[in-house]
């Protein structure tokens, strides 16, 4: 059979066992219209705020953020420390992955209470931010890690 007829057989093969909503070829279509990351689960620019930490995220419609993946870790200095972040009530749901969970959708915000000693609190901070989330069309994006330094 000519390459060209065998395009055809394929592709009618495929748009007839998928006629359904949800068929191969839609869901490939709006994968390939998914967000980047750092657009998806917008991290805005972490601000301290006296003796705590500020972060805020805004969540594309059509996208949520996992409440358990949400992690803060202080690189320096060492002699500061942070306590546990403080995050809202998320939204139950059930995940094919990893099963019940909460999760974020439009604007989340949350606190980290810093542990300063005085001699640190006149130092930059640097800090990872560790999260990952899902679009509703079924793609979940790899765990995101960005570093951000907070000068006093």
């Amino acid at each position: 059979m000519p390459a060209r007829g065998f395009a055809a057989l394929a592709l009618l093969a495929c748009t007839s066992a998928g006629a359904a909503p949800g068929n191969a070829l839609e869901r490939r279509a709006s994968v390939d219209d998914l967000l980047p990351a750092a657009q998806a689960f917008d991290l805005m620019p972490i601000e301290r705020r006296g003796a705590q930490l500020h972060l805020s995220w805004n969540i594309a419609p059509g996208y949520y953020l996992y409440r358990q993946r949400i992690r803060v870790e202080l690189l320096g200095p060492t002699a500061a420390g942070l306590r546990p972040i403080r995050l809202p009530q998320g939204i139950d749901h059930v995940d094919e992955h990893f099963g019940a969970v909460q999760i974020y959708r439009g604007l989340l915000e949350a606190e980290v209470p810093l542990n300063l000693p005085a001699a640190a609190a006149q130092q930059p901070l640097r800090l990872r931010v560790s999260f990952q989330g899902c679009a509703d069309a079924g793609v979940c994006y790899p765990p995101q890690t960005l570093t951000q330094t907070l000068n006093p």
